[in-house]
């Protein structure tokens, strides 16, 4: 079992793992892991090419940051701050955004604002 300073210290590589494992379930099966945003707008074809764009995306910068956590160390940051800096911009998204539904708002902001806060806190874990 991790204790609180193994899991601090693995933060990098977990959140690397959690973005990357998203994105790969947006690029296979977009419709079903855009249920939750986008409800029954997730079979709409351009929901899921949009879908897939956000899961290549993802799969970038988490497999980036997984691969570099064990393989090129000095890349950690830089990559954990891209990651910061596009969970922060999708935050502010679901929260601008005129009309989306309440649901919609609520989990975009939980899950893009907790991805934010997880790189953060790994950043100044580093």
């Amino acid at each position: 079992m991790a204790t609180g300073s193994t899991l601090v210290r693995r933060l990098p590589e977990i959140v690397g793992i959690g973005r990357a494992a998203i994105g790969i379930a947006h690029m296979i099966a977009p419709t079903r892991a855009n249920e939750l945003l986008a409800g029954p707008d997730a079979a709409v074809a351009t929901t899921r090419a949009a879908a897939r764009t956000f899961g290549i995306r993802e799969i970038y910068i988490g497999g980036g940051l997984f691969a570099a956590t064990r393989y090129a160390p000095k890349f950690v940051r830089p990559l954990l701050r891209a990651g910061v800096a596009v969970d922060v911009w999708d935050t502010g998204a679901f929260a601008l955004t005129a009309y989306l539904p309440q649901r919609t708002r609520v989990a975009g902001c939980a899950i893009a604002g907790g991805f934010a806060i997880a790189g953060v806190l790994a950043d100044t874990q580093l």
